[in-house]
C-alpha cells in the first residue's frame, strides 16, 4: 500500500486486489459523493460525511501499519478528495468470457469461466443487496432499481479491462436495448399508477399468500409454493379432523389467492411488452 498527500487530495495506491474490493464497499455503503472506474474511485468533500471520513482515514492509516510497519499520519483532511487506486501488480492479464442474458426483470451473468474474485468484483459493482449469487452453479443474478442501476450496468459490460481481468461480455444488443426499455416502462408513472390501484384491490390475495401489496411475480410464487407444500392434503394424514378441516381450508384460500393474482402479474407483464 502506497500513500501520498498533496493540499488538494489524498491517493491510496494498492496492488492488493481483495483489499481493493473490501475498501470500495466500504466507501459506497458510506459515502454519496463518490465516482469510481475500473480501477479507480474518488471521494469528494461532503460537510455532512466528516464522521465517515474521519473513520474510513482512521481504518486505512490501521491498515498502513500493519502492511507497511509503519505508521502514517492524514493531515487537513478536510476539504480533500480521497482517491483510492488499484495498480495491477503484473502485466499479465486473465483472459475470461462472460455470457449475459437478459430476463424479465433481472440480468444473467454466467460466470463458469471466470474465478470467484470477479464475481465479487462484480457484485461490489452492483451494490451487493441487489444480486443473487450461487456460486455452485456460478451465476450471479443483478436487478437494477433504478435508472443509476442501470448506468452501472452499462458502464460495467462496454469496458473491456477489470482490474486483471480482460472480459469479453457476450450479449444480444437488441435485448439489452429490450430490456432497459422495459425497464423504463415498469417505472413510468403510468405503469405505478395503475398497478398501485389494482394491487390495492388484491391486498386480501397477497396477505394470503404471506406476501406484501406490490411484491413481484417471482416472491408472490414462492410464497406460493412453500405454502402449498405445507398445507397440501397428503400432509394431513396424521392430524385430528379438526386440524384437516383447517389446512384443507386454508389449502383452497392459498389456490384461489394465487389463481386470483395471475391475472394481475399477467397485465403487468402485457403492459411492459406493450411499451417495449
Amino acid at each position: 500500500m502506497e500513500i501520498t498527500q498533496t493540499l488538494e487530495s489524498i491517493t491510496i495506491v494498492t496492488d492488493d486486489c481483495d483489499l481493493y474490493l473490501n475498501l470500495i464497499y466500504k466507501i459506497r455503503q458510506s459515502f454519496a459523493n463518490v465516482i469510481g472506474t475500473r480501477d479507480r474511485i474518488i471521494i469528494f468533500y461532503s460537510e455532512n460525511e466528516l464522521i465517515q471520513r474521519k473513520y474510513l482515514l482512521k481504518f486505512i492509516a490501521n491498515l498502513y501499519r500493519k502492511t507497511v510497519g509503519s505508521g502514517v499520519e492524514f493531515w487537513l483532511t478536510h476539504h480533500k478528495n480521497i482517491k483510492l487506486i488499484y495498480k495491477n501488480p503484473t502485466s499479465l492479464q486473465v483472459l475470461i468470457d462472460i455470457d449475459i442474458k437478459f430476463e424479465d426483470s433481472k440480468v444473467l451473468f454466467d460466470l463458469k469461466n471466470s474465478e470467484e474474485l470477479f464475481a465479487k468484483y462484480l457484485m461490489r459493482g452492483f451494490n451487493d443487496k441487489n444480486c443473487d449469487y450461487f456460486p455452485r452453479q456460478n451465476w450471479l443474478f443483478f436487478t437494477p432499481h433504478s435508472q443509476k442501476d442501470i448506468d452501472t450496468l452499462s458502464n460495467i459490460i462496454n469496458i473491456k479491462e477489470h482490474l486483471k481481468y480482460i472480459v469479453n461480455f457476450n450479449y444480444n444488443q437488441d435485448e439489452f436495448e429490450l430490456f432497459k426499455r422495459r425497464f423504463n416502462a415498469s417505472n413510468s408513472k403510468e405503469y405505478k399508477r395503475r398497478f398501485s390501484m389494482l394491487a390495492s384491490l388484491l391486498e386480501d390475495h397477497f396477505h394470503t399468500l404471506g406476501c406484501d401489496v406490490g411484491d413481484d411475480y417471482e416472491t408472490v410464487r414462492a410464497s406460493y409454493l412453500n405454502l402449498t407444500k405445507m398445507y397440501h392434503p397428503d400432509r394431513q394424514i396424521s392430524l385430528c379432523e379438526e386440524t384437516k378441516r383447517e389446512y384443507t381450508d386454508k389449502f383452497q384460500k392459498i389456490g384461489l389467492a394465487y389463481e386470483a393474482l395471475k391475472p394481475y402479474f399477467q397485465e403487468q407483464k402485457n403492459f411492459i411488452k406493450s411499451q417495449g
